[in-house]
């Protein structure tokens, strides 16, 4: 009997929390040659006696195309995980570095709404990661109005996140499960709803932010720690991208993938077989801080 398997390849960052999946299929066409055997034996025997023992052999070989699901999960870390890496390693607040609130509604297409939505997720992350409670409920007023645009406010209305966020002014760890169980609950909303593909573009959007903040605080007081972990980012930008192109069917995200994929080019000396930390030059650092910075401003707007 033959038998087929899919094979499930899953990419797992091993950070709590999970924000947006996306699942790559890659059809292949492998040609299985059978070999049927077939064997007649017949024994003959006579009277008196044993005759020669006739064996006929026919080997067929057949030719079968087989179609083999390769499953890729692409599992990608929340704006808020990366932003506890980052404050770890040292990541101050300096308040004038986030998007302004007021630039939202200048985004009128989808793609910059998605963009832009997660922007201010990582804006509300790194507030909420550095106590700024009262800047946190406005990113998430500002959240809610670029929702409304993507048919998604059920999901923030539904929660109460507002009085949850100022029922737990200065307490860190509440927050921070606050940010987390909303980021966990639009993930499923956005699978449940048919819009799994939007959770790779907002997350693009967290992601270019979050390392345009960490960029800056960096330039503003050099950090190895800090530094360590934006290398760090070179695996997550591979699954990024690669999440994005797989859901890029009509041809609608070229631009940011090319974008990205000018970002990717500074992390080439990574390996993700090395054994090595891989960590950014000085003179890396500040290429892949400028290219961010320009990245991120053709993101947000002027």
């Amino acid at each position: 009997m033959l038998e087929l398997f899919k094979h499930k390849i899953v990419l797992i960052i091993k950070i709590p929390f999970i924000y947006t999946k996306s699942t790559l299929k890659i059809m292949q066409k492998r040609t299985i040659k059978i070999a049927a055997l077939f064997i007649a034996a017949t024994f003959l025997y006579a009277c008196g006696g044993n005759n020669e023992e006739t064996i006929e052999e026919d080997v067929i070989t057949e030719e079968i195309t087989e179609d083999i699901t390769s499953q890729v999960d692409y599992v990608l870390p929340s704006p808020l995980q990366i932003a506890e890496l980052f404050k770890s390693a040292g990541l101050t607040y300096i308040g004038d570095l986030t998007n302004s609130v007021d630039k939202a509604d200048n985004y009128n297409s989808k793609y910059d709404q998605k963009l832009n939505f997660g922007v201010y997720s990582a804006d509300m992350a790194y507030c909420i990661m550095n106590n700024q409670t009262q800047e946190s409920i406005n990113y998430l007023s500002t959240m809610r109005k670029v929702s409304e645009k993507l048919w998604m406010t059920d999901i923030l209305n539904s929660m109460g996140l507002s009085e949850r966020l100022e029922a737990n002014v200065g307490n860190e760890d509440s927050l921070t499960y606050i940010m987390a169980d909303l980021q966990m609950q639009m993930d499923d909303y956005l699978d449940e709803n048919g819009m799994g593909y939007t959770g790779s573009i907002i997350f693009a959007g967290a992601w270019i932010e979050t390392m345009y903040l960490g960029a800056k605080v960096n330039e503003s007081e050099q950090n190895d720690q800090l530094i360590s972990r934006i290398s760090e980012q070179a695996v997550i930008l591979e699954s990024l991208i690669a999440s994005i192109k797989q859901n890029d069917e009509d041809n609608e995200f070229g631009e940011l993938i090319a974008d990205l994929e000018n970002i990717n080019k500074h992390f080439d000396g990574f390996d993700n077989e090395s054994e090595e930390e891989f960590v950014l030059s000085a003179e890396a650092v500040k290429s892949l801080s400028d290219d961010i910075t320009v990245l991120r401003t053709k993101t947000v707007g002027e």
